[in-house]
């Protein structure tokens, strides 16, 4: 699938399942705004990689919590490519296997703030800046389908968005953008599970709940999102792709 002649904008993207993302778009042939939040050392060697694709590829800092520094975001995507034609609501955290019992008001704060109201205003702005025909990504979470023990306020968190990728799909129709979600399970080598071994207990149970035989990898996961970045999903909006790999979790 060629990306050719089209600029992407990922939050979230200079590791794990946003890397996989942005460096995929690369590939194949897409500028790339590459998003981070404090890691400056790990940001700046996915530009690297991205343009020795042949592209151009920028690094942005912002949090995607902040308003302004999601709009100085995209405007600083803008100045560089001159359009945004895919933009991917990644940036999130992950806070799991808490009961609600024991989630404390600052552990809610913390994750509305950048799971809820980040994606939001990331998509707001994607709404109004991204040129017609392009591309709108959330990446959610299975636990917004699967409730699990643990996951009470992170897939909660998740879910709100989700909502929001409906409204903006019948909103931008008139201009052929589309707007879907990604709904991935655990991601193995990435989030809670980077650098944990099969044998984990945690692990080796949601191992045992997916009919596959193994979690989803991000490159798994930059599958789909090539498909929905490029021409061929264009009747596709609106929609939410649950990738877990059949798990009854």
């Amino acid at each position: 699938m060629s990306l050719q002649n089209k600029a992407a904008l990922v939050t979230g993207s200079s590791k794990g399942l946003g890397k996989a993302v942005a460096l995929r778009f690369a590939s194949r042939g897409a500028d790339v705004a590459i998003n981070y939040s404090r890691d400056r050392t790990a940001a700046d060697e996915t530009p690297d990689r991205a343009t020795a694709c042949g592209v151009r590829a920028i690094c942005v800092q912002a949090d995607v919590s902040d308003v302004a520094g999601i709009e100085a975001l995209f405007q600083t995507t803008l100045e560089a490519f001159g359009t945004i034609d895919i933009v991917v609501a990644n940036a999130g955290i992950e806070k799991v296997n808490i009961p609600v019992v024991d989630i404390t008001e600052d552990d809610y704060d913390l994750l509305f703030r950048v799971n809820t109201k980040g994606p939001f205003f990331v998509l707001r702005a994607a709404a109004r800046h991204i040129a017609d025909g392009g591309r709108i990504i959330n990446m959610a979470s299975s636990s917004t389908v699967r409730p699990q023990p643990g996951l009470g306020l992170y897939g909660t968190s998740k879910t709100a968005p989700k909502y929001l990728v409906r409204v903006l799909a019948q909103e931008l129709g008139h201009r052929k953008v589309t707007v879907n979600s990604l709904l991935p399970g655990p991601i193995d080598g990435s989030g809670i599970f980077t650098g944990v071994s099969d044998a984990d207990p945690y692990k080796k149970a949601l191992l045992d709940t997916v009919p596959i035989g193994r979690l989803a990898t991000a490159e798994d996961v930059a599958d789909v999102a090539e498909f929905l970045a490029g021409d061929q999903s264009f009747f596709i909006t609106g929609e939410e792709i649950l990738m877990n790999g059949g798990s009854s979790n």
